[in-house]
């Protein structure tokens, strides 16, 4: 399955800058009420919009980008009559497929929506927000047009839509009915360029969301520094990133080491645990290695004094 991830360099762009396409004033070949749709689109910005798949649903991946806040339009188009007044309809969240928190994860969303007179097409906007539980889950928001008076819900399958084919590789399920669309997003993080092309990297050993965090957090190296494939596999960051967290791991280590030592039981509270509750490890450890379970150490260590 393809997977989708909102960044830079496709016309999908983050905070600051939105999911949008234009159109054509009138969709090719189409007779029948006038209807009303998601018609979400994506590609490369320099790309030709008209080959472009209209998307059943829009993924925001927080995990991939230092930004906390993206700001989301969503275009519905319509087919029929252009008309020279305006056409009000709504856009509904449906409760029961949505679990983003309102006011929290997802703010300034307007359920009254138009067609403004002369227009074929408008954006749904909104801006969904990181939040920590994201780092494990997904949060999704489901819309669904109420057409109103002035429209239809013409189509039940995007293979009606003149002029539209659907990305059929999703990463989500989703109903594919043009009158829904749905927005997921979380803060998982993926493995970026500069790991490493091997599950064993040389500079940072295989890679899991906890450790690719911890290295952030003990270097003060970004999402984008990471990014950069040369500068993390070529010398340069990667080896000092590899030195920095080798050095605090084996710290954390020695400071619990002294504590089983010294006969304190929960002395192994002190070291860093990876994936599964294994101890993190980087290459250059000998002490342990990426399988090494933290009982296995405490059962080496442990010293129990005499008097206890």
């Amino acid at each position: 399955m393809k997977m989708k991830y909102i960044r830079k360099g496709v016309f999908l762009w983050m905070t600051g800058a939105f999911l949008f396409a234009s159109c054509e004033k009138e969709l090719m070949d189409y007779e029948g009420k006038d209807g009303i749709y998601f018609d979400v689109q994506y590609g490369k910005s320099h790309g030709n919009e008209s080959l472009w798949a209209r998307q059943n649903y829009t993924y925001v991946s927080f995990g991939s980008v230092e930004d906390t806040v993206v700001n989301l339009k969503l275009k519905v188009g319509t087919v029929g009559a252009i008309k020279e007044y305006d056409r009000p309809f709504r856009v509904e969240i449906v409760q029961d497929s949505t679990n983003a928190i309102p006011g929290e994860e997802y703010v300034d969303f307007m359920e009254e929506q138009v067609i403004r007179a002369g227009e074929n097409k408008t954006y749904v906007t909104l801006s969904v927000k990181k939040t920590a539980r994201l780092i494990k889950d997904t949060a999704r928001i489901q819309f669904r047009i109420d057409p109103g008076e002035h429209f239809t819900l013409p189509f039940n399958d995007v293979g009606k839509i003149p002029g539209r084919w659907n990305d059929t590789g999703t990463q989500f399920e989703t109903s594919g009915d043009p009158a829904v669309h749905d927005v997921f997003f979380n803060n998982i993080l993926k493995k970026p360029a500069g790991w490493g092309v091997n599950e064993y990297s040389a500079y940072f050993g295989t890679f899991s969301p906890t450790k690719y965090q911890y290295l952030m957090d003990v270097t003060g190296y970004t999402k984008a520094h990471f990014e950069q494939l040369s500068a993390m596999t070529q010398g340069g960051r990667g080896t000092k990133i590899r030195s920095i967290a080798y050095n605090d791991l084996i710290a954390k280590f020695n400071k619990g080491y002294y504590r089983l030592q010294a006969g304190d039981a929960d002395g192994w509270e002190e070291w860093v645990l990876d994936e599964g509750g294994k101890m993190m490890w980087v290459p250059g450890i000998t002490w342990w290695n990426e399988k090494t379970q933290p009982e296995e150490l405490v059962k080496q260590y442990y010293k129990p004094q005499d008097n206890q």
